[in-house]
């Protein structure tokens, strides 16, 4: 929809300098926009917290079944849009300028809420609405037609401007790029070692999630593993799947919220496979999947600009990823899955810049993450201390004296305690 269109069907609805206060506040103090068509006046804000339909009646309901008609289309309104951006719940308030209707327009829906409003201290008087919009009070509803328009022309302007901004996420990626250099330049520099020979050593060596190290302290291998590639056709894969999500995330989260984004989302998604999977682990798929879960995050907070992409992107990918368990078991799906948790639950925490800070929802957020790390770390330790990991073992020993890295390789039988002759016993 266009600014002039949006302003061409408010001037063709509104009937009243009231309605044309009701609807400048509701758009320029409290964030919605106007969805209406050329016969209803509908205003929408699916990031409000409480309220996310408001309807402006204006119409002369005469008896009845014209009243019902009339719940029956806000019914049908809600149901669409709750489909639309796959909301649980959504709310209506139904502002009624109509005098003569007041007398037929009841419901005892629990989600739609009337205010009869024949003069601008009817909706200031009204303690529920001052309790949704706290700058009910002191809201100027008494403008002139003249004053109205041009004020609503601007923030039309403005909201529009901000949406082509959001949405040209191309500029400043400088954390996505920087990532996808790391990951091409530590690529490129493994292929200079003997990869074929000693595929998994040398991921060990570099720092793939290997339980026995990570239950000995070293944690870094939370974050290493996502740093690490081995095969092209993987590192290309997640270059794509960052790239094409990375510059959307990160210029909309803005820059170090994407770095804690990746850090966040890398970590868990390790420690996830940590705790199901014993064997080796690698590669960047954390980090997409977590970009996947901060664009969740996305869709939930601004449903009207994003949740398209969480219909047509994330839940495809997320189905296709269970679906691929069962063509390639090798896949790393608790990684993955773990990549995703981190990257939603660390963006709820970080929130949207110049968006309304939650301090629920990060507490919320933040104890779920404690209690999964608690949790996982648990649940990997033990599951480690189960597992043979002799062959491992072995093989990293055979690399270091091959590679005359004799020095690492006492570290690494230090490290974890082993007793060289049992292990190469015959």
């Amino acid at each position: 929809m266009s600014n002039q269109g949006v302003m061409k069907e408010i001037r063709i609805d509104i009937q009243s300098e009231l309605a044309m206060n009701i609807i400048n506040y509701l758009i320029v103090e409290e964030n919605y926009v106007y969805v209406g068509n050329e016969r209803d006046i509908w205003l929408e804000n699916l990031s409000h917290p409480t309220v996310q339909l408001i309807y402006i009646n204006q119409r002369n309901l005469f008896n009845e079944h014209q009243a019902t008609q009339f719940f029956n289309q806000v019914d049908a309104v809600r149901s669409r849009v709750r489909r639309r951006y796959l909301m649980g719940r959504l709310n209506v308030i139904i502002l009624n300028l109509d005098q003569y209707s007041s007398r037929f327009l009841e419901s005892h829906r629990k989600y739609l809420k009337i205010v009869h409003v024949n003069q601008p201290s009817d909706l200031k008087q009204d303690v529920e609405l001052q309790q949704l919009f706290p700058h009910l009070k002191e809201a100027q509803l008494e403008r002139s037609m003249i004053e109205l328009i041009p004020l609503m022309q601007q923030a039309t302007k403005e909201k529009a401007m901000k949406v082509k901004k959001m949405l040209m996420f191309q500029n400043k990626s400088f954390i996505t790029y920087g990532f996808i250099v790391c990951l091409i330049a530590i690529f490129a520099f493994l292929q200079f070692k003997p990869i074929n020979e000693w595929f998994a050593a040398v991921a060990i060596d570099y720092g793939a999630k290997y339980n026995p190290l990570i239950l000995a302290g070293q944690y870094y291998r939370l974050i290493t593993p996502a740093f690490l590639h081995l095969d092209l056709m993987h590192l290309l894969f997640n270059l794509v799947f960052i790239y094409q999500f990375g510059r959307m995330i990160e210029h909309v989260f803005g820059w170090w919220r994407m770095l804690v984004i990746i850090i966040g989302s890398a970590i868990f998604g390790n420690l996830c496979s940590y705790a199901f999977i014993d064997g080796l682990s690698i590669g960047a798929s954390t980090v997409a999947y977590g970009l996947l879960g901060a664009l969740l995050f996305l869709g939930i907070e601004s449903r009207k600009m994003f949740m398209h992409f969480v219909r047509t992107l994330v839940l495809p990918i997320l189905l296709f990823s269970v679906i691929w368990i069962f063509l390639e078991p090798n896949i790393d799906f608790y990684g993955h899955l773990g990549g995703f948790l981190g990257g939603f639950l660390i963006a709820s925490i970080t929130g949207l810049p110049k968006h309304k800070y939650y301090l629920s929802r990060t507490i919320l957020a933040g104890a779920t993450i404690l209690v999964l790390l608690v949790g996982l770390f648990n649940r990997g330790a033990a599951i480690t201390k189960q597992t043979d990991y002799t062959l491992y073992n072995r093989a990293m020993i055979a690399y270091y004296y091959q590679t005359d890295q004799l020095e690492k390789a006492e570290q690494f039988i230090e490290t974890l305690q082993l007793d060289f002759n049992e292990l190469f016993k015959k």
